[in-house]
């Protein structure tokens, strides 16, 4: 039951993780910050990366014998990235101007 707790947690985290930086990309709304640079693009491969990561997760956890603490799990990885997101979104820990956080 541990590693179903700890890989639904990881497919969650990643999954939570991957979905925003692919809808931005793919809507062309490039303003994520992300390690690998700033283009749509690259924003949907290294969502679509997140995703296939989550989903294999999500595949070796075999929720369906612990149904309970899986989805449990799973719940609180998105809640926990969704979280990191919030906080350091705004932030940009690239260290990169953006609008919302330029000086003038």
């Amino acid at each position: 039951m541990i590693l179903t707790v700890l890989l639904a947690f990881v497919a969650g985290f990643f999954i939570g993780n991957g979905l925003p930086y692919y809808v931005e990309g793919s809507t062309g709304r490039a303003v994520n910050p992300g390690p690998f640079g700033d283009g749509a693009a690259v924003n949907v491969v290294s969502g679509w990366i997140l995703l296939v990561v989550g989903a294999l997760a999500w595949h070796f956890a075999d929720v369906a014998a612990h149904p309970w603490p899986g989805w449990t799990a799973a719940a609180l990885g998105v809640l926990a990235v969704g979280l990191i997101h919030a906080r350091t979104w705004r932030a940009d820990v690239w260290g990169r101007r953006r609008p919302w956080n330029a000086t003038s």
